[in-house]
């Protein structure tokens, strides 16, 4: 009984296997016969009839691997092909969502695909529907989140998006120091609040156990206080302006007439100085 079990199993397994690969094989050839003796444009037509990413996942009997690696060939083959000719890519979201349907958590088919649907294709829409899949599919997975929003940032210029897709990255189990480095890059240099970024870039600082990423962010700190302290004695030259009716001959004489009770302390330990009515640091870049 046990002899017969054990081989009903096996030839069940075999079965299996054969199935597979006739089912790897007829996606190859469809594949292959998509490009063989074709135009372009019947080339791409013929795509319609590519397999859903459903079926196969149904048909494969759990050999998701194998096809979903034929399907990214294809999809690589494709995208090179348009990317070296006419640079038209009206299926690459098709192919993308056959394949992360077949393998819901294959990284680089969402996050590659997003970027190249957005720079090649000009599809920031199927970009973004992409990567919402993506997270759905894989909720505890930050580089979703982070290309979102470096979508939003380097080609859309939607920087409070693309703070708030950061930081929703940030909140994931596994996520690394970038995400919270570029909010504080965008929130410093991109929506020029120079309060709130040095708390980030201290966040940043304190937090981090990467000694590179603390040495940018001692970088981001000293530059950040500088344009603060800056900004801080520009307020007071122009009050002793209007007070006086003059300029003021050096910042000491703020002191003196009572406008600031102490001159910050340059971060990069240089000095602060006054030229044509404005204040500025002997240090530099």
């Amino acid at each position: 009984m046990i002899f017969s079990l054990n081989g009903i199993i096996y030839n069940y397994m075999i079965k299996r296997i054969v199935f597979v690969i006739l089912l790897s094989l007829l996606v190859f050839n469809l594949s292959y016969r998509i490009d063989l003796g074709r135009s372009p444009r019947e080339r791409i037509g013929e795509l319609m009839y590519f397999p859903s990413g459903m079926a196969l996942r149904t048909l494969s009997m759990g050999f998701y691997t194998p096809l979903s690696d034929l399907v990214w060939l294809r999809f690589i083959q494709y995208y090179g092909e348009h990317r070296m000719t006419d640079l038209k890519f009206e299926y690459l979201y098709h192919i993308l969502d056959i394949l992360t349907t077949l393998d819901p958590r294959f990284l680089h088919a969402y996050t590659l695909g997003a970027l190249m649907l957005t720079h090649d294709a000009n599809r920031t829409d199927q970009a973004f529907k992409l990567l919402k899949k993506a997270m759905e599919k894989n909720p505890d997975e930050w580089r979703y989140h982070f290309v979102y929003g470096l979508i939003n940032y380097l080609f859309l210029g939607n920087y409070n998006v693309a703070v708030t897709y950061f930081r929703l990255s940030t909140q994931k189990p596994t996520a690394t120091d970038m995400p919270r480095r570029w909010i504080a890059y965008i929130t410093y240099r991109r929506l020029g609040d120079l309060k709130t970024a040095l708390m980030l870039w201290l966040d940043l600082y304190n937090h981090t156990r990467n000694p590179e990423e603390k040495a940018i962010a001692i970088l981001y700190i000293k530059e950040i206080k500088m344009k603060m302290d800056i900004e801080l004695l520009n307020s007071k030259i122009d009050e002793f302006t209007k007070k006086f009716g003059r300029l003021p001959v050096d910042l000491k004489e703020l002191i003196f007439y009572n406008s600031l009770d102490t001159i910050p302390r340059e971060p990069h330990g240089e000095r602060y100085y006054i030229k044509a009515g404005k204040a500025h640091s002997t240090w530099r870049k």
